[in-house]
């Protein structure tokens, strides 16, 4: 799982470096007061939501439906901690997902991979 996220997080970059200044308004989790039982479904968002960031490089694109591929794949997701339903509910996961500049959103994404990581190693 951690080689997985190490390889996610370095293909993010390379988007991050690659991206233009586009305005795009992409919906994404706020990472910042985000709850442990929320890290499945902010990844899955993650992953739907990246193939909208702008990206001009045929060779970023690529990346780009990787990162969304990635995020899915079980190893990352087995990883995550489990939460019950109720719990999950609780915790209202999905109500802190507002439109955010796809500069934004890819911060976003890359401080959840980073807190992930850092709860695996």
């Amino acid at each position: 799982m951690i080689l997985t996220l190490n390889k996610v997080m370095n293909d993010l970059e390379k988007i991050r470096k690659g991206m233009g200044k586009s305005t795009s308004l992409i919906n994404s989790p706020n990472t910042s007061d985000l709850k442990d039982c929320c890290f499945a479904s902010a990844l899955k968002s993650f992953g739907h939501n990246m193939t909208r960031v702008p990206i001009t490089s045929a060779k970023l694109v690529n990346i780009q439906k990787k990162i969304s591929r990635e995020l899915s794949k079980t190893i990352i997701l087995n990883g995550l901690p489990s939460c019950k339903a109720e719990e999950t509910q609780k915790a209202q996961c999905e109500s802190s997902y507002s439109e955010v500049t796809s500069q934004t959103f890819v911060q976003n994404l890359l401080t959840l991979l980073q807190k992930i990581y850092t709860s695996q190693a």
